[in-house]
């Protein structure tokens, strides 16, 4: 997928290709799957909603402009962001656009759907909270000093957005006041996304630094520095391990509570 433009299904079970699919435009963001369908966004412009059974084109959405981002579906809607500005929610069986939201700069961001609320950031250094089923604005964050690039983090009313003026901010979830005395420092660009584990809010900078921040005060709990390459991908919890993919194409495992390395594995031969 990705780069290549080409979407594969391969057998969970046996590692045997079911399907593949040529978008024929370069995929930045990832895929998401719902209803039997898999949905992703293209350099085109182009949102593509594919059969997951066969692979077969759907439908496809066209936007004003480049999809960076992963859509989310939820309830049968798709939302997702374009470099045109927008958020857009999709009915998921045809395409047909229920709604759009313009903010002021490009949106490369997974959207965080939380109680019927999209959270989002922007380009234009802004973080939105939209009501899901009619796209209004229901408040904005604009503390910030650079992009949001990341997909957001939600945990007990309060939504953790990383940005590119290398700090992580805490707000709340109702009405977007912040939640911490001051946002945290990471020292450099915060380009994945957040993850709640070990009862932290784990947090990567661009430079390869792991953090654990109290959830309600933003204090800094731990410091992992045993990554020496950057961190751009999202991360991922089960528990509390927190997986972390780096630009040295290593796979890490960090148990959050103990912030420990359990291991961390080649990705290449």
């Amino acid at each position: 997928m990705f780069h290549t433009g080409t979407i594969y299904a391969i057998d969970a079970a046996t590692g045997t290709q079911e399907w593949d699919y040529n978008l024929r435009s370069n995929v930045s963001g990832g895929a998401a799957v719902g209803n039997n369908t898999v949905f992703v966004g293209s350099t085109s412009g182009k949102l593509s909603a594919l059969d997951a059974g066969d692979g077969s084109l759907k439908w496809e959405f066209s936007t004003e402009n480049e999809i960076w981002a992963t859509p989310v579906i939820v309830n049968g809607v798709v939302y997702f962001g374009s470099l045109d500005h927008s958020l857009y929610a999709l009915n998921a069986a045809d395409g047909t656009k229920i709604w759009s939201f313009k903010t002021g700069g490009e949106i490369a961001s997974t959207p965080l759907f939380v109680d019927g609320v999209i959270y989002i950031g922007s380009f234009d250094d802004k973080f939105y909270a939209i009501d899901a089923d009619t796209g209004t604005q229901k408040w904005v964050f604009e503390g910030a000093g650079n992009w949001f690039w990341s997909q957001a983090a939600y945990g007990n009313g309060t939504v953790y957005a990383g940005c590119l003026d290398h700090k992580v901010y805490a707000m709340n979830a109702g009405n977007g006041t912040p939640v911490w005395p001051e946002p945290f420092d990471a020292g450099s660009l915060v380009k994945a996304s957040p993850v709640i584990a070990g009862g932290v809010l784990v947090v990567a900078s661009e430079v390869g630094k792991i953090y654990g921040l109290d959830l309600n005060t933003g204090e800094k709990k731990w410091e992992f520095d045993n990554i020496t390459a950057k961190v751009l991908s999202p991360l991922y919890a089960i528990g509390n391990t927190v997986y972390i993919n780096s630009q040295d194409n290593k796979l890490y495992a960090l148990n959050a509570e103990t912030h420990r390395q359990a291991w961390g594995v080649p990705l290449t031969k």
